[in-house]
């Protein structure tokens, strides 16, 4: 039942990659109709893509939404979760690494003027992408050592994560209303500072608002919580952590 509910989530939030459309084309046609037809009859309301042969030899990786399954090539089973190689003197998490590419194109559609930017104080040696909500502690305790990273050579780029969702029954949530007003802002960079230092703000809220499409591809992205750091190679970190471990994260020396 749980497997069905995350299968189902991540199936509603799809969103179709333009580079990936055609990946199906690489595997035998026959395979891609008799793995299709499988899974459709057994569950015709989830949004299966990106037919790809997997790691596993016999299996074929599916999409839905932010999550893989393995499929077997007479598509009779499927499984879900980490898939690791192992490799002399490590295990590696295969499954994250395809995630961490699909992240990183995803990424790449995002309109840079929808971020809340705060830039490294002179030379960039690292950028970070942080879903956030203005009511979470421990985004607001990432923001107070905003200056710390960005001295360090750091450059954080905002995006929106209401914890609470969009709306609850037809009603904007509290922390998408309070998020919403620094993306509204016409500074957005002083709104969220004030937001995350706990001051009240009275601002009204934008037709255009970047904040649920935000929110939408966080949860194509997987992220359950704030704050929630995408490192440059895709990989996603959640939970707070020090300039330090950040610098650590995106092999910068410090100085």
């Amino acid at each position: 039942m749980r497997l069905l509910k995350t299968l189902a989530a991540g199936a509603a939030l799809f969103v179709s990659l333009s580079a990936c459309s055609d990946t199906s084309a690489d595997v035998d046609s026959a395979v891609v109709d008799r793995i299709l037809a499988s899974l459709q009859a057994a569950r015709p309301d989830f949004d299966y893509q990106d037919i790809q042969p997997s790691p596993v030899q016999g299996y074929y990786q599916v999409r839905v939404g932010s999550e893989l399954l393995y499929v077997s090539e007479d598509a009779e089973h499927f499984f879900v979760g980490a898939l690791y190689a192992i490799q002399p003197g490590q295990f590696v998490d295969v499954t994250e690494s395809q995630r961490a590419g699909q992240r990183l194109e995803l990424l790449a559609e995002v309109d840079p003027d929808s971020m809340i930017v705060f830039p490294a104080t002179g030379e960039t040696k690292g950028v970070l992408t942080v879903f956030t909500d203005v009511t979470c502690g421990f985004c607001r305790k990432l923001h107070e050592q905003m200056a710390e990273m960005n001295a360090a050579g750091i450059e954080v780029h905002y995006l929106a994560y209401p914890r609470s969702g969009i709306e609850r029954n037809g009603v904007p949530t509290h922390e998408y209303s309070e998020t919403a007003k620094a993306w509204c802002a016409e500074d957005r960079v002083d709104v969220l500072t004030r937001l995350k230092a706990g001051e009240s703000v009275e601002a009204e809220l934008c037709d255009d608002s970047p904040v649920a499409g935000h929110y939408a591809l966080g949860r194509q992205f997987g992220v359950t919580g704030t704050p929630a750091i995408i490192l440059p190679d895709g990989v996603l970190m959640p939970g707070f952590r020090s300039t330090v471990e950040y610098l650590q994260l995106l092999d910068v020396d410090e100085e």
